[in-house]
């Protein structure tokens, strides 16, 4: 039986993050490996469920995020992660996942990019982080020869803008999102049930710049007044404190106070609950690794409404309508279309669903499987 580690150094501004690690351990949980047990390391434990079969623990690493002066020297020293190094030799692990690889210490570790927006986006970053991104993509290409991605487009544009490293062997794992069974049997009950609430259209994108809310207000000032658009997600953007600012301002000038409707950061049950019930969902993004919010949004059976993105493209959910980035009358067409049937929009969304279920419980497997089966292939090289 080898020993895997699973790195989750928890960031509560990235909920996409800590949902993503929620849903690999249901996915290893339900499809579990005859040849792996599963270490999760994390400065976290909190948020993981302690109810997983034997083959995963949860692990509290209480030093994971130590960035003491002393710590900081042994890391320079062994141009490694020390205090991951120290983890993964008291568990005795075999492979780590999600961690920059050490030059020493650590056993064989893989690497994951999201994505490469600082690449695509680079004003929306500072210097600093620039470097620290190009950074850590050069650690794990030199120093494992491999990198995991999460869709076909951020594989595109790793070749794309790291020619120097055409030998790195990148393993693509496309992630299913986080949704329970009490989820999923809540939207069984909504469905039956008659449409009593007032319609709108969800925005459940975090509050960053370059998720594009903008486009989605001048949209809206197109529409009629009783259009209404709800928007939950954290209100900080680490990269550009004033960008909210901006955002509610001209909220209030274009006198949509009422109809953009703006909660913040809610409750995982509170955004589920908000998405079952929109007539439809909207991710107007200028740019996604593999979006989470169209993955949540899928399972639910609902139309999608998507900025014409490549990735947007490569997730593929069903009758999804298309926008430019940059072109709000296209997407107040798409909005009004689907308003004007709101009718057949919601008998659809009954047959999406069903089909959803199956393909949730199909593409979890799936996910557990090619994540097994990179985990397999790079212990056979070591």
């Amino acid at each position: 039986m080898k020993k895997i580690g699973i790195c989750v150094i928890v960031n509560e501004s990235w909920l996409g993050g800590i949902n993503y690690f929620l849903s690999l351990l249901l996915a290893l949980d339900q499809h579990p490996s005859q040849e792996h047990e599963y270490y999760v390391l994390t400065n976290r434990s909190d948020l993981f469920s302690h109810g997983y079969k034997s083959h995963i623990k949860i692990i509290q690493c209480e030093h994971l995020t130590d960035n003491s002066e002393r710590i900081r020297k042994l890391r320079r020293h062994f141009q490694t992660n020390i205090t991951l190094a120290y983890y993964s030799r008291r568990y005795q692990l075999d492979l780590i996942t999600y961690a920059i690889p050490g030059k020493r210490l650590l056993p064989p570790t893989l690497y994951w990019m999201p994505d490469f927006q600082h690449c695509c986006l680079p004003h929306l970053f500072s210097e600093a982080e620039l470097n620290s991104r190009n950074q850590a993509i050069s650690m794990a290409a030199e120093r494992s020869g491999h990198l995991l991605l999460s869709s076909a487009a951020a594989e595109r544009d790793f070749r794309q803008f790291y020619p120097q490293y055409s030998s790195v062997q990148t393993h693509v794992l496309c992630f299913v999102p986080y949704i329970r069974e009490q989820d999923i049997n809540y939207h069984q009950k909504l469905l039956v049930q008659s449409q009593t609430e007032e319609d709108f259209f969800y925005l459940p994108n975090q509050f960053w710049a370059h998720k594009n809310h903008a486009v989605v207000l001048d949209a809206l000032a197109m529409l009629p007044a009783e259009i209404k658009v709800v928007c939950t997600g954290n209100l900080s953007d680490y990269r550009n404190k004033a960008y909210i600012g901006h955002l509610l301002h001209r909220i209030k000038t274009l006198g949509l106070e009422k109809r953009f409707i703006v909660l913040g950061q809610v409750e995982r049950s509170k955004m589920m609950s908000l998405m079952f019930q929109a007539l439809a969902i909207i991710n107007p993004s200028l740019f996604e690794g593999w979006s989470t919010t169209v993955e949540e949004a899928k399972y639910t059976g609902k139309k999608i409404i998507l900025s014409d993105l490549p990735v947007h493209r490569e997730q593929s959910p069903a009758d999804a309508i298309y926008f430019g980035t940059q072109d709000p009358a296209a997407l107040a067409t798409a909005m009004l279309q689907v308003w004007q049937h709101k009718g057949s929009e919601r008998q659809l969304a009954v047959s999406r669903f069903t089909q959803a279920k199956i393909s949730l419980a199909q593409n979890r497997a799936l996910f557990a499987d090619k994540y097994q089966t990179i985990v397999s292939a790079m212990l056979e090289k070591v």
